[in-house]
């Protein structure tokens, strides 16, 4: 294979990787509001609740699963709060990332600022230290054979590239080796 042809594959596959991200969570970019929160819970067990350290900001932790998503947050007092709610509600918000957020803040930082996080307003971000989000969803989607409809678009040549891979198997040599089927 020559560099060109090696450039060629390594971009084929970027773009692939780009495709299948972009195709399965475009929807957990977009903002919305809402109400009706599933259940919160406050941690008792941290070192720096008991201290009450905390740097006057928000940190939020996410895990946005397949079925509910997970919010932590680290108050401006250092407690903190951990609050789940469902990925997918749409009758209520559009991206629960950003609805769990607008509701810990409605609920924490309203009574003490007076600043307005109400749904269809824009999320302030002054008051945010840090957002840290993690996500299962692009990997259930290729796990599950689920997903938005998409093309691959290789260069001459290149049209079986993800049936070829890289030919990693266990006896390179062997005629009738079976592959493990396509992910999607």
């Amino acid at each position: 294979i020559t560099t060109t042809d090696k450039k060629s594959l390594l971009l084929s596959r970027l773009l692939l990787s780009i495709l299948l991200l972009v195709s399965t969570v475009h929807r957990s970019i977009t903002l919305a509001f809402s109400s009706y929160p599933l259940s919160t819970h406050t941690m008792s067990n941290n070192v720096d609740n008991l201290t009450g350290a905390g740097d006057g900001k928000f940190h939020f932790a996410i895990d946005r699963g397949g079925t509910f998503t997970d919010v932590v947050c680290r108050l401006p007092n250092g407690q903190e709060v951990v609050f789940k709610l469902l990925s997918e509600d749409p009758q209520h918000y559009a991206d629960a990332p950003t609805e769990g957020i607008r509701r810990l803040l409605d609920q924490h930082d309203t009574p003490v600022t007076g600043i307005d996080y109400s749904r269809g307003r824009p999320v302030r971000t002054d008051r945010i230290g840090s957002i840290r989000m993690g996500t299962t969803v692009a990997t259930n989607a290729l796990l599950e054979r689920q997903g938005a409809r998409m093309a691959l678009l290789t260069t001459e040549g290149f049209g079986d590239l993800l049936e070829i891979g890289n030919q990693a198997r266990p006896d390179i040599f062997d005629l009738s080796c079976k592959t493990p089927s396509l992910l999607y």
